[in-house]
């Protein structure tokens, strides 16, 4: 017997949102600590289906980035390299947009923003305090040398990050279910499901949101796909597709159901932080058992062919590859 199953990492601050309305133009200026002057702060923001990064260096304490956006949006800033990268999300609709921070831009005060910015970060407050832990034990684990990542430590940093994701869904769900009228509720409903909506898990938190959220286009959009998922529910039969191989080869999922005993369709990105983080576990159990018959083919949400390539070499990953290279607008 096959056992199809599939594993989806929450792009926490980067799947996109669904908005619709018209775009419009925002002025987001920051004013920092003299320390910061030739630092960068970059934004990250949708634009109907596409992501849109812009940028801004720090002169003389201040930073101004002029973007158009589809409001009301969520901004993501972000400065450094590290991860977690030290980042604030801000919810805008038109106008300027200020904040004020020493240090770290997650702290930042900001003004004239909206509402929804209010909600955002009361309903994340908690999630964001879990969410912290869960990248510094990441960080810890990406730091022990591949070899070593059987030992014991390893073990408890591997245990504490899955607690840990548990603690971090539990903590969302309840901002959801708390906040029926608010449109970070729904937002949060959307970036949690996912690309692939497990019917099951979302479908009772979106029965709870108000009927005007249910009925708004992002609403009516999630429905879609939850009821989509509804086919796909644990102990169905995995509906068969068929992608491009990194070679430029066509592979068919029951292709590789027929040739193992087990397999798991993995979705992920190279730019996917989470992803990324989990590739070493799938590693580890692909080591361990496909020689009995369990196989992975991976499904990649990237739309350029280089950093997908880079990346399964760089994350060791000797299994089954595909991607269409169309990012999320690639239906299965």
């Amino acid at each position: 017997m096959k056992l199809k199953y599939f594993r989806t990492s929450i792009l926490w601050v980067l799947l996109p949102v669904f908005a619709m309305a018209q775009s419009a133009d925002v002025t987001v200026s920051g004013k920092f600590d003299a320390t910061h002057n030739g630092d960068t702060v970059t934004v990250l923001y949708q634009s109907g289906k596409k992501f849109t990064l812009g940028s801004g260096i720090i002169k003389n304490s201040t930073v101004t980035i002029n973007l158009v956006a589809p409001p009301p949006q969520v901004i993501h800033l972000s400065m450094g390299r590290t991860v977690p990268h030290d980042q604030r999300s801000i919810y805008v609709s038109t106008g300027n947009i200020t904040f004020t921070t020493r240090d770290s831009l997650k702290y930042a005060v900001v003004s004239g923003g909206s509402k929804l910015t209010e909600d955002y970060d009361r309903m994340n407050k908690p999630v964001a305090l879990i969410s912290d832990q869960k990248f510094r034990y990441w960080s810890q684990l990406n730091a022990i040398p591949a070899g070593q990542r059987n030992g014991q430590q390893a073990k408890m940093i591997e245990a504490r990050v899955e607690d840990l994701k548990k603690q971090e869904s539990a903590a969302i769900y309840q901002a959801i279910d708390d906040n029926p009228n608010s449109y970070i509720a729904l937002m949060f409903l959307i970036n949690i499901s996912g690309s692939v909506v497990s019917y099951d898990t979302a479908m009772p938190h979106f029965e709870k949101l108000s009927a005007e959220l249910k009925s708004s286009p992002e609403g009516k959009a999630l429905e879609e796909k939850i009821l989509a998922g509804k086919s796909k529910r644990a102990g169905l039969m995995a509906a068969d597709f068929e992608s491009l191989t990194p070679e430029g080869k066509t592979l068919r999922l029951s292709d590789v159901m027929a040739a193992s005993k087990y397999t798991l369709v993995d979705f992920w990105a190279s730019w996917c932080i989470p992803c990324r983080a989990e590739n070493p576990n799938v590693v580890k159990a692909y080591m361990a058992y496909h020689d009995k018959g369990f196989n992975v083919l991976s499904v990649s949400l990237d739309n350029k062919a280089d950093n997908w390539k880079a990346a399964i070499a760089k994350d060791g990953m000797p299994w089954l590859h595909v991607s269409s290279l169309l990012g999320h607008s690639r239906q299965l």
